[in-house]
């Protein structure tokens, strides 16, 4: 309910009809592993330095048709951020720590189309935690992002990057979602 009056809000609010497409339904099954590159850990006031997104569809992580911008020295952020909306489209985004990620594009790109980024979010450790509730007896789930992997048994990320995240956001949510049929 929340989410649909936030969509219609933002449908009346955006200011360049490009980006409408922004509000169909996504009927791909598809989904966006999502990571981004800054210069602080910020959202407020870090630069967007460099963003990947990598499509997941049924139980595969489409790596080599990930989407990987960065911003060069003549480059703009917003650029980038309209270039990864239009390959995003309406599809979910799914990542680790994803409000940071989301905030810093939507302060990047609401100045131009005059709304935030209006997909829904999957946060890969809201997944996790949710799988590992705390009980008696056992403690509570350790949601950094390399204990999640390895105590879901998955390869290290190496030196962290963008693309090293996305590609482990990506493994820890076919990991953890609901199996599709």
């Amino acid at each position: 309910m929340l989410s649909d009056l936030r969509k219609s809000f933002n449908r009346r609010h955006l200011t360049d009809p490009a980006y409408a497409f922004l509000f169909d339904e996504d009927t791909s099954g598809e989904a966006i592993a999502l990571a981004v590159g800054a210069s602080s850990f910020d959202a407020e006031k870090a630069e967007l330095l460099e963003v990947v997104a990598i499509p997941i569809r049924g139980n595969l992580l489409l790596t080599s048709q990930r989407k990987r911008l960065t911003v060069g020295p003549d480059g703009c952020a917003e650029d980038i951020a309209l270039d990864l909306l239009r390959f995003v489209g309406s599809r979910p985004l799914v990542g680790y720590y994803l409000a940071f990620a989301v905030t810093l594009l939507d302060r990047v790109i609401k100045p131009r189309i005059g709304i935030q980024i209006p997909n829904p979010v999957i946060e890969v450790s809201s997944l996790y935690y949710d799988q590992n509730r705390p009980v008696t007896g056992r403690a509570a789930a350790d949601l950094r992002f390399d204990a999640i992997l390895k105590d879901l048994d998955l390869p290290e990320r190496g030196t962290p990057s963008p693309v090293a995240d996305a590609v482990s956001s990506g493994l820890i949510y076919l990991t953890l979602r609901p199996p599709t049929v």
